[in-house]
């Protein structure tokens, strides 16, 4: 085999190729620099998910509202009531059900969307001001069908469901909020 071999003269300058754009991509990466992770800390204080175990979330007035509570709660601080509340959060849920679909030769639907609307007011407790307020939604859909409990249990399921990506929505804003303010 010789070094004028076609194979070999692409191997190498696939390597070089290669070798170049690793060194066009460190200043790129080295730019970076202000990556950091979104419920942790560096330097090992805890950051957002240690200020989270501090907010008090206001009773439900709803059995869907009390499901987002309840996933807020477990997110925030696995459950039970915070040790030192610093913060309120107040929510305000409102849902609807609507039909999706409308069987051909009957006129019932075939399916629904539920639609939960929630927004969300966080009170710093010492001063009594609002440091962050926002909205979420979710929509959810299920199937209808001629039994009546089926259809209990899949419109609760769908709420459940939307409940869930509510809390987990308000969690990331809330980390966020935490992550950029200190």
């Amino acid at each position: 085999m010789s070094s004028r071999d076609p194979i070999d003269r692409r191997r190498v300058l696939t390597r070089a190729l290669g070798l170049l754009g690793l060194g066009a991509a460190a200043p790129l990466l080295a730019a970076c620099s202000n990556v950091r992770p979104l419920y942790g800390s560096l330097d090992g204080t805890g950051g957002p998910a240690a200020k989270m175990t501090h907010i008090d979330l206001a009773l439900a007035d709803s059995r869907v509202s009390q499901r987002v509570r309840n996933e807020l709660i477990f997110a925030f601080y696995g459950g039970g009531e915070p040790e030192k509340p610093a913060y309120r959060l107040n929510l305000r849920i409102t849902d609807s059900s609507l039909p999706l679909g409308i069987e051909r030769l009957e006129t019932t639907p075939s399916a629904y969307l539920v639609q939960l609307n929630a927004s969300f007011v966080l009170v710093d407790m010492a001063s009594d001001k609002t440091i962050l307020t926002g909205t979420s939604f979710a929509n959810v859909s299920y199937d209808f069908s001629q039994q009546r409990f089926a259809n209990v249990r899949a419109q609760r399921d769908a709420e459940n469901r939307a409940a869930n990506q509510i809390a987990v929505d308000i969690r990331t804003k809330i980390a966020a909020y935490f992550a950029t303010h200190g």
